[in-house]
């Protein structure tokens, strides 16, 4: 007679137990005692404020510049010879930076005013054929930033400096506030010391009348300051994947630092303060690497526009469409996965970091539909698959630049900038004439005419708010 056993439910689930444990048992013993779980890459996103393209010791424009950590961190990776801002000011490249998004799409395509949305835009129309298109003073809530998206996939994320994107009219405050609601710390980051309102620092000295930033003792440099906040971050995160966004207020106005490195620079206080920045950054670098951090982190070093002062070869400064204002220095770094002592000549332009990130962090990008930046991998791993593409800007804004109030295209070794109050077209082959002397747009009317139209096509494809009639004004 044949016998049938029943086993019951608790048998098998000990029984599968057992069998698990001694599985991951003999699985163990297969490792290195010392091995460590492998952590998705960390990212430090260096955003200088102001830093021109020649303001770096590695371009070899300025004798005077010394950058010595700054070069150092190029040597370890890639320098890109052709970066953009996505706006000759600050606050448009900032969001352009966090979304992936180009300013114009964002309607948010000037920079903040601190002294005031009404005041601005009076001082600014004055006397002017076109008034300046409407833009909006924050970035709003709805609108995804990278700093989200990690955070959801387990990250630590801090912002540390300059915000720039919670409203208007911080210059009437007495700490940077306008709406905390619009902090950092409402998009994506765990930390904020620093980020609010403020396009400038109200001091570089302790105490700096910001309400995220606790006061440190007096003469405190925040330049020092934040350093020491990203080395602490990192330290406290080591043992976790980090996003750290360090986005200085130096080299912006006012030009302050201590007196013994201005003393150092004879009494020049931009080098002065660029000196501070590469001490810190230099501070940073070695942060990662007393930690054995440098080999498993993305570096990147970047500036959110053109040079307020000379920007040697290139034209022009900070607040125009000339290369001066919108051309800005770039490394990437990441041992292991960028070739040291690289170079990329291919124009990218700041929402290009949104989707990077992403495939650092190997983050599917499919379901970010709304990007319109490119995944610079292909380029940071020298491989095919990247697409050169059109690079736009729209800045409906008045300046005292040259090339202000306009829109500009750039397309493989050709850029051209169209004037709105005046109408006038200038093109460029920034490959024969990077310091853009030559218009060649009246000999060169067929390539006019094709860039032109397609920066039509952009501009309305983004519902990019114009310029207007100013009623007031007299010829």
């Amino acid at each position: 007679m044949k016998t049938t056993i029943y086993y019951s439910t608790s048998f098998w689930k000990q029984n599968l137990l057992f069998l698990y444990s001694l599985a991951m048992i003999l699985f163990s013993g297969c490792k290195s005692p010392n091995s460590k779980p492998t952590l998705k890459p960390n990212i430090v996103f260096i955003i200088v404020d102001d830093l021109g393209y020649s303001d770096v010791g590695y371009m070899n424009q300025k004798p005077e510049v010394q950058t010595p950590n700054i070069d150092k961190l190029a040597k370890s990776g890639m320098v890109f010879t052709n970066a953009y801002a996505a706006s000759p000011v600050c606050s448009p490249t900032r969001a352009s930076i966090f979304t992936g998004k180009y300013p114009a799409t964002l309607q948010l395509t000037c920079h903040i005013p601190g002294v005031g949305m009404k005041p601005y835009l009076a001082r600014r129309n004055k006397d002017k054929k076109l008034m300046e298109a409407a833009f909006i003073d924050r970035l709003p809530r709805e609108e995804l930033t990278f700093a989200e998206v990690l955070k959801e996939h387990g990250y630590k994320t801090a912002f540390l400096g300059k915000w720039h994107l919670a409203g208007e009219g911080s210059q009437k405050t007495t700490d940077g506030v306008v709406d905390e609601m619009f902090h950092p710390d409402q998009q994506g980051f765990d930390v904020n010391i620093g980020g609010c309102a403020y396009g400038q620092p109200a001091n570089y000295f302790s105490p700096y009348g910001n309400a995220t930033i606790k006061d440190g003792d007096k003469n405190e440099y925040l330049t020092d300051r934040m350093g020491n906040e990203a080395c602490k971050f990192i330290e406290e995160n080591k043992n976790n994947p980090f996003l750290l966004a360090l986005c200085t207020y130096t080299v912006h106005s006012p030009l302050e630092a201590p007196q013994e490195i201005i003393d150092k620079y004879k009494g020049n206080k931009y080098l002065a303060m660029i000196d501070k920045l590469d001490e810190n950054v230099g501070k940073v670098l070695s942060k990662l690497n007393a930690l054995g951090l440098n080999e498993n982190t993305l570096v990147i070093l970047y500036s959110d526009n053109g040079g307020v002062y000379n920007n040697p070869p290139l034209n022009n400064y900070k607040g125009s469409l000339y290369e001066g204002g919108i051309r800005v220095p770039l490394i990437i770094s990441h041992p292991g996965k960028i070739q040291a002592g690289s170079k990329c000549d291919v124009p990218i332009t700041s929402p290009d970091f949104f989707p990077t990130i992403l495939e650092t962090a190997k983050i599917p990008s499919v379901k970010y539909k709304m990007l319109e930046g490119k995944n610079l991998w292909p380029l940071l791993s020298e491989k095919d698959g990247f697409e050169e593409r059109a690079i736009y800007w729209h800045f409906p804004h008045h300046r005292n630049t040259e090339k202000a109030m306009g829109a500009a295209i750039r397309m493989g070794e050709w850029k051209l900038i169209w004037e709105y109050e005046t109408n006038e077209l200038s093109l460029f082959n920034l490959e024969n004439d990077i310091e853009e002397t030559k218009n060649l747009a009246s000999t060169n009317s067929e390539k006019s005419k094709f860039l032109h139209n397609k920066l039509k096509a952009w501009l309305n494809k983004t519902n990019a708010a114009m310029p207007q009639l100013n009623p007031d004004y007299r010829n």
